[in-house]
């Protein structure tokens, strides 16, 4: 026999209930809670397509960018010449070495001031250790009263290595020598460039200034080539 209830066999409580779908949840939502129910759902799926968009976007500009070559990289210290020459000047170098300026180019940067306040001095010297650590520099241009502390802790090529006979003879009455804490000998391991027209006409003071090619630097030909360019030393 049915037990007997106060409750109709079709009342709700004896109905099956099915799942709500997520679009039945959503109605039944506020819209501040529908705005959070939907982050907390959809975020993960959202982070990645975002990934993926950045991910095919970093790909294209790899593929249409092209890869620009540095082949020269000079590092001045204490610059004493004012940026709108020096960027003439390095525009005229790389005419000059008839580069590709979308494939190739030089550098001449002037960031490292080592006579300004010592945090800005300490960071300045810690930059250029790490990028002639790195090989990126060829050459340093620098006063003498700096330049002198590079060349005796061996950061220069030796000059009668490296110049042609022609060039060397030709800069004899420009030559630093020093020696080095590894070598006693004393050689030329600078040029003053006082006397070049950059500096004869353009440097705002007359502190002696010193090119020296590092010695690990890379580009030991183009180097030469700028020496060559500063003194209108043409082979």
């Amino acid at each position: 026999m049915p037990k007997k209830t106060m409750l109709d066999d079709n009342a709700e409580i004896y109905q099956i209930r099915k799942p709500k779908t997520e679009k039945e949840k959503l109605r039944e939502l506020e819209p501040k809670e529908r705005f959070h129910y939907l982050w907390e759902y959809y975020r993960f799926h959202a982070l990645g397509v975002v990934v993926g968009i950045a991910i095919i976007i970093y790909i294209i500009y790899q593929i249409v960018t092209p890869n620009i070559e540095t082949r020269f990289y000079a590092a001045w210290i204490d610059n004493p010449i004012d940026e709108a020459t020096i960027e003439e000047a390095q525009t005229d170098f790389g005419e000059y070495l008839q580069l590709d300026p979308a494939l190739e180019q030089i550098i001449f940067n002037t960031s490292f001031y080592f006579n300004s306040s010592p945090e800005f001095v300490a960071t300045s010297k810690q930059a250029f250790t790490a990028y002639v650590a790195a090989r990126e520099i060829d050459v340093i241009i620098a006063p003498e009263s700096e330049f002198q502390i590079y060349a005796h802790n061996d950061y220069m090529d030796k000059l009668s290595d490296q110049l042609p006979t022609d060039l060397y003879s030709a800069l004899t009455d420009y030559f630093y020598i020093s020696d080095t804490e590894d070598d006693p000998k004393k050689s030329v391991y600078g040029i003053y460039l006082s006397d070049t027209e950059l500096f004869k006409n353009h440097a705002v003071n007359t502190d002696p200034y010193v090119l020296g090619i590092i010695a690990n630097g890379q580009h030991k030909e183009t180097s030469i080539e700028f020496l060559r360019y500063l003194f209108k030393l043409y082979p």
